[in-house]
């Protein structure tokens, strides 16, 4: 048996369909049957049945997600032999890394025998779907929403709209306009929905319940569909792969609080949950420095807090400087490959810079420079090991429960975002009073609109 193998290979080796045969009279390498089929949740399974008049000896399933230049292969498992059916499974969370359902993938194969000949399928194409149900869709335009069940295309249709309605607000403010596919697709439920989310951590998972999960490479969204607020989580979603594209290949560079704030600035029906869990950090002192929030961590808590601070910074950000600077900045960010070269040569300041406007604004006191809070955090932290005997403790803050009234998990967008290292998610920033006794007065603060 020829063992499995992957590796990434450039789209140039591919090339065209073709069938290399050495000139020797016999007729060539044949290709009976090819196809792929989902094996949902495992991945998608190619298969391929060929002939030759000499011994087969190789045979390999190239294939790429979306519109991804690169493409990768695989050696497919068969018998060696004059006639050979082999098959590959591209497994979802392996070498392909996660494939969502609704995920594009182009593949074709490459058939090699014994004497040289060498015969290349044309390149074909294949959606990878949940194989528990038979799917619909409606669509309109780059835009395709998947569904299943009776009853259920009305729901589809506003999930559809509001897509739509999100491109024409926020296309202009990135400054694009998507030339490919963008595929929604929803569920039922959530048990139904969970099987389709990558894994997660467990203490998040049983508190943080997944409503909505982009997915900016394979250009897709999965969407809880029977969800009251629905619109407002496909919007918030579909911004994320809009400011993918938007971002190009500097899209690991976008740190979460801009992210996640342009999604909520594009929400077509924003709850104030975000509002009140921000509104609580202030008053228990859980603030963190804007460039402490590069990527989202932390508990539950934590990361509901930071969807606040995201939302109100970038409200913010547009209402002071206009909504035209972001197409602006993702045009630099391209460029710098970091975000705070990126605002400074778009904006005149680095994240710490707006940190310390937006929190002014709030009424509260700005932070000092990011070295000078490393240096006083780690000088607080040196104190606490080793404190004075004569010096009394001081109290924790007091965590604020929620005031949610739904048995269960609470609601997350749950954004899928590439994974950027190096960045910092230490718990000391937590450490600081980020406004002192103004953090009180600034609560009704949160509600304004920023007149700028």
């Amino acid at each position: 048996m020829v063992t499995a193998v992957l590796a990434v290979v450039a789209a140039s080796i591919i090339g065209p369909a073709s069938n290399l045969a050495r000139a020797d009279g016999h007729e060539g390498i044949q290709v009976a049957d090819q196809g792929a089929q989902s094996q949902f949740p495992n991945g998608v399974r190619f298969s391929l049945t060929a002939r030759s008049p000499d011994q087969i000896d190789d045979v390999r399933v190239f294939f790429r997600k979306a519109d991804q230049r690169n493409r990768a292969y695989g050696a497919m498992e068969f018998a060696r032999g004059n006639e050979v059916r082999g098959e590959y499974l591209l497994r979802s969370g392996g070498g392909g890394g996660f494939i969502p359902p609704g995920t594009q993938i182009d593949y074709s194969f490459e058939v090699r025998d014994k004497v040289g000949r060498v015969h290349r399928t044309p390149e074909q194409r294949f959606i990878y779907l949940d194989n528990r149900f038979e799917w619909r869709t409606v669509s309109d335009g780059l835009i395709t929403v998947y569904y299943y069940g009776e009853f259920v295309e009305k729901r589809a249709q506003t999930v559809l709209e509001a897509a739509q309605e999100t491109l024409k607000q926020m296309g202009p403010v990135l400054g694009i306009q998507p030339i490919a596919p963008l595929r929604i697709v929803t569920y039922n439920n959530y048990r139904h929905m969970v099987a389709a989310l990558p894994f997660r951590s467990q203490a998040v998972a049983e508190q943080l319940q997944t409503e909505g999960q982009a997915f900016s490479e394979e250009r897709v969204l999965l969407v809880l569909g029977v969800s009251p607020t629905v619109r407002g989580i496909a919007s918030h979603e579909f911004t994320h792969l809009l400011v993918a594209e938007a971002a190009g290949g500097a899209i690991s560079q976008v740190p979460d609080w801009l992210n996640e704030g342009l999604a909520e600035f594009a929400n077509l029906e924003p709850t104030d949950s975000y509002e009140k869990a921000l509104s609580r950090a202030i008053f228990t002192r859980r603030l963190k420095p804007l460039w402490y929030q590069r990527t989202f961590g932390g508990k539950p808590d934590d990361i509901i807090i930071a969807y606040g601070q995201g939302r109100s910074v970038v409200q913010f950000l547009v209402a002071k400087h206009g909504s035209a600077k972001i197409a602006e900045l993702m045009r630099a960010l391209q460029k710098t490959l970091d975000i705070d070269k990126a605002m400074e040569e778009v904006y005149g300041f680095d994240q710490h810079g707006l940190d310390s406007q937006w929190r002014i604004a709030l009424g509260l006191e700005p932070l000092p420079p990011p070295r000078e809070l490393e240096r006083q955090l780690q000088a607080r932290a040196e104190a606490t090991l080793t404190p004075s005997p004569a010096a009394s403790p001081t109290p924790e803050p007091t965590p604020v429960a929620s005031t949610g009234t739904e048995a269960g998990p609470r609601a997350s967008p749950g954004c899928s975002n590439p994974s950027r290292p190096g960045a910092t998610t230490g718990d000391l920033a937590s450490l600081l009073l980020m406004g002192g006794p103004l953090a009180l007065l600034c609560r009704p603060l949160l509600r304004r609109r920023w007149p700028f």
